[in-house]
């Protein structure tokens, strides 16, 4: 008897409407960054929070550095997001990291 094949299987084409990523433009992924700034204990920190939207070639993974208006930031927190209708990637939480 001869071994059955698998049904439902894709042929491993990468041309796959499931493998498309989700990239803006080619250009990179869109993700809302947001710091908080009473997670801060550093006097150096900014005081206010912030909400910003920035393009980056990959989505920032933890322990990253991101790098906005003369401070640098370190990701805490990525939330990846399935479904793109929200218009982002993901959303990436920050801390100030002050550098020595």
């Amino acid at each position: 008897m001869a071994p059955k094949k698998p049904a439902g299987k894709s042929s491993g084409n990468p041309s796959d409407s499931s493998l498309s990523t989700p990239v803006s433009s080619g250009r990179g992924y869109k993700v809302q960054v947001f710091y908080l700034a009473a997670s801060s204990n550093n006097p150096k920190a900014p005081l206010k929070d912030a909400l910003w939207f920035a393009t980056y070639p990959i989505i920032p993974r933890l322990g990253d550095c991101v790098f906005r208006d003369g401070v640098y930031y370190r990701v805490e927190r990525v939330f990846l997001y399935e479904n793109l209708a929200a218009g982002w990637c993901a959303d990436v939480e920050v801390s100030f990291y002050g550098r020595r």
